[in-house]
């Protein structure tokens, strides 16, 4: 392909000056990355919330638990109970040591998200420096990857989004190491790698996709080219010989986990995960009563399936596009059809598809609630690394048929200022979500006063009932992460459903927010009363919506 360096080069050691640039990239994106993370003093979202508060109790030395119960796939029996059969643990075990360490505080929960999130403009800067040689599309690869747009304000945070996306992002690249060189130790590599990216999200596993379609590709590749150049094949054992290795790597991580999860259990993984897939509303995941099964989803209809796959499909799409903020997406497919024959990007392909196709027709209602966004955060060095050269092919097939147009420095002059625009539109985006207020006199960023309302409404359970007894909310990790009490969420059943989920683990108050399930919406706005529902305090959170503090009759 024109432009790419020579294959020479690419099997070459860095110049020294290559290496001057990955440190730099490195320390500027962790200057960065420490910035955006200042104005972030607590969790901002559900997920967020949830890692720390394992990581806390790992800190405390009480092990993988929780105080809490946020949805009901397998029904704990009792509030406190092991943690994560649902979500996977390396976020919390990653916080782990820092809150061991320095105190348990958000800030100490920070730290090694910020300096792992700093790898990943390193990891463009050398995809895209080992396929075309250019410094300057290696550096403007980097600066993309640092700002993308949807991601910034969450690199910092404790949640699988950084990670996941080092690990998963480094995989991709190690296997095609393993094939370039043809050295076993990168199969191995892989396989750590995996295990880590399993380990951050249960759609790791997806990744085995990407090495078994490669080793089929090699083993493929080198059996038609073997005649003419016999030094080149490689035997169908050989692959097999990686394949073992990567499985060694994976269960040298996970192993672990699964030993762990055998014993509480009885089996590696949970089924939590997989009673999803049979999910007719995202909201199901928190009813008390719905049975997920494959025969009350075919019971749905074909009709209402299809269209939930329909949907599912947009949104991933524009997931990724929206990675890229749609305007660099039409130079990077053009980048990433010019890729199409170099061995960098084929992990990244069958990737890329494996975890659309998943995510869209398997996981269709957790993709659209945030799956699909933490997932692709993997993608984005190889999208940006097809993006700058997709800018300059696109460019140049315009300037040639413009004769005002000077080729090269119409080139330069788009590189660098579509980058500018993703760059200004990443800096707006993370102000708006992180700086704006409901209140215009307040000057506290909004991302520090999510669910502090929680303080206020232990304040009166403090001062008016006796005992620990649960609280039901709408986000029990928030809760316990403010008040260390216990808590459960409100089941997305009707309100004798909820009384039965009450009366099962003790909760005595139950918290009413403006987010709340359809079936109390008449309470909520008086319309409507309930005889074992007595209204105790209702006040004004920040923003204006009410919050109403119910006390459950027995």
């Amino acid at each position: 392909m024109t432009g790419c360096a020579p294959d020479a080069s690419n099997h070459r050691d860095y110049h020294d000056h290559r290496v001057r640039d990955l440190l730099a990239v490195f320390l500027l994106g962790l200057a960065m990355r420490t910035l955006v993370a200042l104005p972030q003093q607590q969790p901002h979202y559900f997920d967020a919330y949830y890692y720390y508060n394992v990581a806390e109790n790992l800190s405390l030395g009480r092990g993988f638990v929780v105080d809490f119960i946020w949805n009901y796939l397998q029904s704990p029996d009792t509030v406190t109970h092991a943690s994560n059969l649902y979500w996977m643990p390396l976020t919390s075990i990653i916080a782990w040591p820092f809150l061991a360490i320095l105190g348990a505080s958000y800030r100490a929960a920070q730290i090694p998200f910020v300096l792992l999130s700093a790898l990943l403009p390193v990891i463009a800067y050398y995809l895209s420096y080992r396929i075309y040689g250019r410094r300057d599309y290696a550096l403007l690869s980097a600066t993309l990857t640092a700002f993308a747009p949807f991601y910034l304000r969450y690199w910092a945070s404790p949640d699988n989004f950084t990670p996941f996306a080092v690990a998963a992002g480094l995989s991709l690249i190690t296997i095609y190491l393993g094939w370039s060189k043809r050295a076993a130790r990168y199969f191995l590599f892989t396989g750590l790698l995996f295990g880590l990216s399993h380990l951050a999200r249960a759609d790791g596993i997806l990744l085995w996709a990407a090495l078994l379609a490669t080793l089929v590709i090699i083993w493929l590749r080198t059996r038609t080219t073997s005649n003419a150049h016999t030094h080149q094949e490689i035997p169908f054992r050989t692959c097999l010989f990686w394949l073992l290795l990567a499985v060694v790597g994976y269960l040298a991580i996970m192993g672990p986990w699964f030993y762990r999860n055998w014993q509480l259990i009885g089996a590696p993984l949970s089924g939590a995960g997989t009673k999803t897939i049979f999910l007719r509303d995202y909201a199901d995941i928190f009813s008390y009563s719905k049975e997920l099964s494959l025969q009350n989803y075919l019971a749905w209809g074909w009709g209402a399936i299809l269209r939930s796959k329909f949907s599912a499909a947009v949104h991933n799409l524009a997931v990724i596009l929206g990675a890229l903020q749609f305007h660099l997406a039409p130079v990077a497919f053009v980048g990433l059809w010019q890729l199409r024959r170099r061995k960098e990007h084929v992990p990244f392909y069958v990737y890329a598809a494996t975890l659309y196709l998943a995510m869209t027709l398997v996981f269709t209602f957790p993709s659209t609630h945030a799956s699909m966004l933490h997932s692709t955060g993997a993608l984005l060095p190889f999208l940006f690394v097809a993006a700058v050269p997709g800018i300059d092919a696109v460019v140049g097939w315009i300037a040639a048929r413009r004769r005002t147009w000077h080729p090269r420095t119409a080139k330069r002059f788009f590189r660098v200022g579509l980058t500018v625009v993703l760059v200004t539109i990443s800096l707006f985006e993370y102000s708006r979500a992180v700086f704006l207020s409901l209140n215009p006199v307040a000057i506290e960023p909004l991302w520090n006063r999510a669910n502090t309302s929680y303080l206020t409404v232990q304040a009166w359970l403090d001062g008016n009932s006796a005992g620990d007894a649960p609280v039901m909310v709408v986000d029990p990790p928030a809760y316990y992460y403010f008040t260390h009490r216990p808590a459960i969420v409100i089941p997305n059943d009707d309100i004798e459903g909820i009384i039965e989920v009450a009366d099962r683990y003790g909760a005595d108050y139950l918290i009413l927010e403006y987010d709340h399930v359809a079936f109390l919406d008449p309470l909520y706005h008086g319309d409507a009363t309930h005889h074992l529902l007595d209204l105790q305090h209702a006040f004004e959170a920040y923003g204006g919506s009410a919050i109403q503090i119910y006390r459950i009759r027995r």
